[in-house]
Formats: structure tokens, sequence, C-alpha cells
């Protein structure tokens, strides 16, 4: 029953609100449908809810319907026996991110035996899901690039000779054709992600098909279409050396980005915000590489260009930098909305590591704004504090690709609201005796909460029977206990109880004891932290 303990598992933003029927009930009928609501809209293109009896064997239809947009329900077309049955779900977040759980529940009267353990959905693989990450950080970097160099050969580098100018162009039509496979590969992996899949089931034309009905899929397709002609005008320009409609056209690959990630969820008004944020982004860090590659492709021009290019780029960067502060710290504010969100999750903990990365990328653009920019911009900079230039610009550089490495990581996190908001609860699986005991304690606070104690077989995972369960609480910190909690027989292998009332929060020691037969008697105490309701 180890697998049950995902009741509901929140491995993204949606959260499973409410099952028909709901987790461990037992209801009188054998059920028409299993039907799952949640907090946001779901898709399915890769989900699917399943229907197990404990043997192994699928008693649903197969046939997934949607009733609304954030409930999704399967057909069951038969008639149940009596029995305890297993439901395993997985279902893609409107932000691009896989959900998957698990629930029993019982028809007329629950039956002991077959493996529960057995029937879980698939996780995804880690090193599919590294490359997944390191894919997106790759494309989140070459759109920064591209938006920004577009940007920088409009604004900064206006001024370059000729035969830079057309090198440039020819290198920002490779960097767009570059974005065109990247953005390939992250619907490819997409679907290795969401489904649960292995490298060779994402290469599949049914899981590419399946990617590209989801907003992810159709966000990246537009990705990929605008990537083509960005680069196609950006080697036509290499010719010409007429922009045109270049930066405004790589301003479009922005909303791809914001479309298929957290922003997109959060309202009309997260999506401005992020959509800001990543143009300022872009056009920082985009426009610092080209006006560096420029520079050090001029040769004999370096310092001269330099004192044309820098101080524009200087004003692009203090305006790019104040939209990026602001913008930025709306949609933290919309994704974490708690202090506690910052600490206590691995979307908080990232974007402190994101903030603290910035904060040296200010102090070097101070510094240079300062000293550097003024005394270039007269060309009275010293060799000594050229290279000191150069040096503090490829530094921006590293500290930069840090970053978009961080946010790439960041993007394919449940956003720290999710997670706060989420329902708490404590879980473990410890020994009892010859047994492994698992048990869950909602919501893990003071006051009441819902215990719920599952008893199976180490090896095979099979239920175990016990013929009574007892349950205490103590704790010592506060000289509080025992206190005696009853519990309800569901069958020989659970036991539960919604009276479990832990009147102060702290560290309690819960005391589980069992009996089997007439002379078997085993117990466990396990620590089941409770905080503050």
């Amino acid at each position: 029953m180890t697998a049950l303990t995902a009741v509901p598992s929140a491995f993204a933003h949606a959260i499973l609100q409410e099952s028909s029927p709901s987790n461990n009930s037992v209801v009188r009928t054998s059920p028409k449908s299993v039907s799952l609501r949640f907090n946001e809209a779901v898709e399915t293109a890769f989900g699917s809810i399943r229907v197990y009896d404990c043997g192994g064997g699928r008693v649903d239809s197969g046939k997934i319907v949607r009733p609304s947009k954030d409930s999704v329900a399967v057909q069951i077309d038969r008639k149940l026996p009596r029995g305890t049955y297993i439901v395993t779900w997985r279902v893609i977040s409107a932000d691009s991110h896989p959900v998957a759980g698990a629930f029993v529940f019982n028809v007329k009267k629950a039956t002991p035996g077959g493996s529960c353990k057995q029937v879980f959905g698939t996780k995804t693989p880690g090193t599919i899901d590294a490359l997944f990450k390191f894919v997106r950080a790759l494309d989140f970097a070459l759109i920064l690039l591209v938006v920004g160099g577009a940007i920088a050969l409009a604004v900064v580098l206006r001024s370059a000779a000729p035969e830079l100018r057309s090198r440039l162009f020819r290198i920002l039509a490779g960097l767009s054709f570059g974005l065109v496979v990247a953005a390939a590969l992250c619907i490819v992996l997409q679907g290795a992600v969401a489904g649960g899949f292995g490298l060779s089931e994402a290469f599949r034309w049914d899981t590419v098909h399946s990617v590209l009905q989801t907003r992810f899929g159709r966000a990246f397709l537009w990705q990929i279409g605008i990537a083509t002609v960005v680069g196609a005008l950006a080697l036509l320009a290499s010719r010409s050396r007429r922009l045109e409609l270049l930066p405004l056209l790589a301003l479009l690959l922005l909303p791809t980005i914001s479309a298929a990630g957290h922003a997109r969820t959060s309202g009309a008004w997260a999506l401005v915000f992020d959509v800001t944020h990543i143009a300022a982004a872009s056009t920082w860090v985009g426009g610092l590489g080209f006006t560096v590659l420029a520079l050090l492709l001029a040769g004999d021009d370096r310092w001269p260009l330099a004192s044309r290019a820098v101080p524009r780029f200087s004003v692009l960067a203090v305006v790019s930098v104040a939209t990026l502060i602001v913008a930025g710290s709306l949609r933290g504010y919309q994704e974490v909305r708690a202090f506690d969100g910052l600490w206590d999750t691995t979307y908080g903990r990232l974007l402190l590591v994101k903030i603290a990365l910035v904060l040296p990328l200010l102090l070097l653009g101070l510094y240079n704004n300062r000293f550097a920019v003024p005394r270039l911009k007269r060309q009275i900079a010293s060799v000594v504090e050229q290279r000191r230039f150069l040096r503090a610009a490829g530094t921006e550089l590293a500290i930069m690709a840090a970053i978009v490495g961080v946010t790439a990581v960041l993007v394919t996190e449940p956003p720290a609201k999710a997670s706060v908001s989420a329902p708490k609860y404590a879980t473990d699986t410890v020994p009892l005796g010859p047994l492994e005991l698992n048990y869950i304690v909602e919501p893990a606070q003071t006051g009441p909460n819902t215990i719920h104690l599952y008893f199976f077989k180490p090896k095979s995972g099979f239920p175990a029977s016990v013929d009574d369960a007892k349950l205490s609480a103590t704790l010592p910190s506060q000289n509080l206990g025992p206190l005696r909690i009853p519990l309800t027989r569901i069958v020989p292998s659970h036991y539960t109880t919604s009276a479990g009332v832990f009147p102060q929060p702290g560290d309690w020691q819960v005391t589980i004891e069992v009996r089997r037969g007439a002379f078997q008697s085993f117990t466990q105490t396990v620590t089941v932290p409770i905080r503050e309701g």
C-alpha cells in the first residue's frame, strides 16, 4: 500500500481537490464512473485514470471524459463485485507539469488480498528529467541571445562596420536555427516527462502528436515557426544590412515562454509581467553578449566602437535592470504569496538563489556605469582599464549563464503558492514486527486530524491482516499524554480515524500497537511533527 500514500500527490501546480468515489470510501453500489476534480484546468493528452481490482486487473473502460476543464473521469462499463479497488491517475497541469497520484475505494465491503503496490503509475526517469531541464535551459538562453542580439544590432551596434554587422547577423541566424532544434527537443522531451516514458518512446509520432495537442506543444510550435522566420531574415540582413522588422519579430518569441509556463495559469497581469520580465532580461543578457562579441571581433576598431556602443548599451541596461526588478518582484510575489514559501519549497529556494546571483550583477553594472563607461566614451581608458572592462563583462556573462540555468530548473518546479496552499500531511513507512506499517496523518496540525494505518507484507507488498490495532500519542516536551485515539477498521489491513486530536504543536510520539491471533502483538513508536493549526 506504499503507493497509496500519494493522496493527493502534488508534484505540480494542479492539486486534486475531490474524487468520486472518495478516498477509502465504501459505496453501496458499483459506480458508473470515477471522477477527479482539481483546483485548476488540467490536460489529459498524456494522462489517464485507471481503475484496478486488488489483484491488478483493470476494471475501467479506458474511455476518458471531461465534465469540465478542471475535471476528468473514466467510465466503468461493468458491475463491480464487492471488494477494494485502486485508482491511479496521471494528468498534465495547466503549467505543463505532470501530476500523479492514487487512492482506493471499496464496493459494499472490502476484501483483503491482491497487490496495490504493483499498479501505481509510472514516474519520469531521472535521466529524462535532467535532460529536459538542460534543454529548457538551452532554449531559454537562445531566446535571450536572439531577442537581445536583434535589439543590440538595432540600437547599440548600428554604427559598427558593415563587415562586422554582416558577421553578427550570420551569428544571429545560427542562434535562431539552433533555437528551432532546441524547441523541437523540448516538445519531444515534454512527451517523455509528461507520460513517464523513456527516450525511445518520446520520439514516436503519437507521443509528439499528443504534445502538440497541449498548450505547451502549441507554444513551442509557434516558437519553432517564429525562430525560423527570424533566422531567415537575419541571413537576408547579413547581405542587405537592413533590419526592418527583425527586432519586432524576435520579440514575438517571448510570449511562447510565458504561454508554456506558470504565468499562463495566473491571469492576464501575470502574463504581462512575465513577458516584460523576459524582455528586460533578453535586452540585458543578449544585448551584453552581442556587445562583447562585437568588441572581440572588431579588431583595430574595438575601442573606437566601444566609445560609441558601450554608452548606448549602458542606458539600455539601466532601463532593463529597473524593469527586470519591478516585473520580477511582482511575478515572484504572484508565485510565492507567503514568506515561508521562500524557504519551505524548492521553488522558493531556487528563487532565492536567483536573487543572490543577480546582486553581484547589479554591483558589476553599477561599477561599469560609474567608472568604466565614462572613460570608454571619452576614449581615455588605459589598457589596464580596457582589460578590466572586458573581464568584468565576461564575469557578468558567466553569472548570467548561471542564472539561466537556475531559471530553467525553476520553470519546471511547481510554484511555491501551490505547495504552501496544498494540504499538509505527515507520512512514512516503518517496520512493525514482521510487517510494515504505512501511516498518514492529515493535515498534521493542531486540532482534529484524519489518520490512516496500512499494514502490508514487506517483500510482496500484499496487504497484511491484523486482528486489532490501538493508537496513542504523547508530547514529551509538554508532559502531555498518553492520549488514546480510537480507530475504526475498514478492512483487516487498514484502520482509520477522524478523531486524531492533537491539542498542542510539537513532535508527538505516536505509538501503534497491533495484535495478530491470540499470542502475537507488535508495537512501534513514530515521531509525528504537528504544526500550529
